[in-house]
């Protein structure tokens, strides 16, 4: 449930934003041109596919009447042959034969071009050829359909034979079963082809031919294994369908509704719309008819309205597709846009501001982009200089207040008379043979030298060791000698380095007043300077005192604590963290340690920072 809520808010936010409104009315807006176009190209299309559709299906039916006429043309090639053929003539004009010779010689030739052709099996069920007044015959019939004898008077019996006749070499009758197989029932198309006398204009015999449909169902066969298609055959005024590979008689139960001959590619095609009564229902379908090479033969495909509207339906689903896929890639192209021009640079202004918020008020140039968020940088940048100017005065101001007060305190100090002063008290000192009172005078001297110089200027590191050797000195004829200073420098280079002059005076004070004084016996204090991982320098100053709880080192500088002695009582320890961080950054500064009981560690982190040559 909450996961829902958290889901619910984010989607909330996310369409609250600039890029998310833009995205929505880009894609609301895409979507109303795809409606559009869908629309326009529908009604469009619609013709123009039609149109189409009707030539492709008169194209693919023109090339299946031409297989199915060559089919024709091969049984006709075959029986024109055998009808000019001088054996057969021969055959057909003897009335009484004296022999079988005549009748060799025709078998002999027909089954001689009969053999000769491969398609022929296949295409022509019976060939008989018979004389005028003969009583035998020649036939040429397969094993199949070969079930009883066949006579002349057999076959002038027919109940067909007499309109055969009349319709010399024409298909006259239609499709009927062939009456000579008795096993099953064998469709087939009779003709009756005359032979005639070659001085004489008179017929002496006849050719009976029963084609087999199949030179018409096995073009069709194959057209049908590509495309699912409805067939007809008209042949004479005889209608029959294409059904289960075979050549159903039917009636033409059809009404024309729209002539669409206009369409076709050749003037001999004809297109039609009618209503087609199928059963008890109706239906709407296109009918292509093509005329075949033989005279009364027709065949006809109908394509049905639904392979149009499917065909319509596949072209707008595909402009639908396409307009979706365009809109896709238009949303990602605007989104990865919206990113770059909006929403990267909005991302950099935020972090720009909060940046100054953490105390960075330095200009950033890759926000002041050559647009209107560019303006907004640039005027971001503005303001935070702006800060940061009166940051740096209100810094110089304090600077120069405390370097101020710390002058005043030195103008109460005649350096001029100190140093004379200390150096009668040397002279004095060496001429009555006391050394130690010289030698304190003299480090007395130097550091009232430093002082005099100002307190904020930078020094090295190696001049700051000096400075502790002269504090140290007096300390240590103070304290009788029981405390000893040991520096440890892991490289020389550190000496050249920057540190704030009487940074390790206070703590080596701290160090000897807090630290080792408190313990009453002899201690010691280790300076050690070092560079640390980050290659910063760092200065732990160590003595073996009585320590603190770890409490009062946490709180040690942020309090107000100064030091003891009275020349450097203004200089405590949180005053030099302060000192530092003023100078070398918020990242600078102290760091105690301390274990009470065993030793104290205050340590000093700085830039490496080495000294300027003037």
């Amino acid at each position: 449930m909450r996961f829902l809520i958290n889901c619910k808010e984010k989607l909330r936010q996310y369409f609250c934003t600039i890029r998310a409104r833009i995205l929505l009315c880009t894609i609301s807006l895409i979507a109303v041109i795809c409606i559009i176009i869908t629309s326009i190209s529908y009604f469009l299309v619609l013709d123009n596919l039609r149109q189409n559709l009707i030539q492709t299906s008169e194209t693919r039916l023109s090339f299946l009447c031409e297989s199915i006429d060559a089919n024709v043309s091969n049984v006709n090639n075959f029986v024109r042959a055998c009808q000019i053929s001088t054996k057969i003539i021969n055959f057909a004009k003897e009335s009484n034969p004296s022999g079988n010779r005549s009748k060799r010689e025709a078998h002999d030739f027909v089954i001689e071009n009969y053999s000769a052709n491969a398609a022929l099996p296949s295409q022509l069920i019976r060939m008989v050829i018979l004389g005028k007044e003969r009583p035998d015959i020649v036939q040429v019939v397969e094993p199949p359909y070969s079930s009883i004898t066949v006579s002349a008077e057999a076959i002038r019996s027919l109940p067909y034979f007499d309109s055969l006749r009349e319709y010399m070499e024409e298909v006259s009758v239609g499709i009927l079963p062939d009456a000579f197989c008795t096993t099953k029932e064998i469709p087939m198309i009779p003709a009756l082809y005359p032979i005639e006398h070659p001085y004489k204009a008179e017929e002496v015999g006849y050719i009976f031919m029963e084609m087999s449909t199949s030179v018409i169902t096995q073009p069709i066969q194959n057209y049908l294994s590509e495309r699912d298609s409805r067939f007809f055959f008209y042949m004479n005024g005889n209608a029959y369908r294409f059904q289960n590979g075979t050549l159903v008689s039917c009636q033409d139960t059809s009404e024309m509704l729209e002539d669409l001959s206009d369409m076709a590619l050749n003037p001999d095609t004809y297109i039609q719309t009618i209503r087609l009564l199928s059963g008890q229902e109706e239906e709407t379908v296109t009918v292509i008819a093509r005329p075949l090479n033989t005279k009364g033969w027709y065949i006809a495909e109908c394509v049905d309205e639904s392979q149009l509207t499917e065909s319509v339906f596949n072209i707008l689903f595909s402009i639908v597709l396409i307009t979706v896929g365009a809109a896709s890639c238009i949303g990602v192209f605007l989104s990865w846009f919206l990113s770059r021009t909006v929403n990267l640079p909005v991302k950099q202004l935020q972090a720009r501001i909060r940046r100054i918020e953490n105390g960075d008020f330095s200009r950033d140039l890759s926000t002041e982009w050559p647009h209107e968020l560019g303006d907004v940088g640039k005027t971001i940048n503005d303001l935070s200089e702006n800060v940061l100017l009166l940051m740096d005065q209100r810094v110089e101001d304090e600077r120069q207040k405390r370097e101020y007060e710390y002058k005043m305190l030195q103008s109460q100090i005649n350096p001029h008379f100190l140093y004379n002063t200390l150096n009668s008290i040397k002279w004095m000192a060496t001429i009555q043979n006391s050394p130690g009172i010289a030698e304190m005078t003299t480090s007395l001297s130097r550091l009232l030298k430093d002082i005099s110089k100002g307190a904020t200027n930078l020094v090295t590191i190696r001049h700051e060791l000096s400075l502790i050797h002269d504090y140290f000195i007096i300390q240590q004829y103070r304290y009788g000698g029981i405390i000893t200073l040991t520096p440890l420098v892991d490289d020389d280079a550190l000496l050249s380095c920057q540190i704030l002059k009487f940074t390790l005076q206070p703590l080596v004070e701290n160090a000897i007043f807090h630290g080792i004084e408190p313990k009453g016996t002899a201690g010691n204090i280790t300076i050690h300077i070092y560079r640390n991982e980050t290659s910063d320098i760092r200065i732990d100053v160590t003595d073996d005192g009585i320590g603190m709880e770890p409490e009062l080192a946490a709180r040690l500088l942020d309090m107000e604590m100064p030091a003891s002695s009275s020349f450097f009582k203004e200089i405590g320890v949180s005053n030099v963290h302060k000192r530092l961080q003023y100078e070398f950054g918020s990242q600078y500064g102290l760091s105690i340690l301390s274990e009470k009981g065993k030793f104290t560690t205050i340590s000093i982190l700085l830039p490496f920072r080495e000294e300027k040559n003037e």
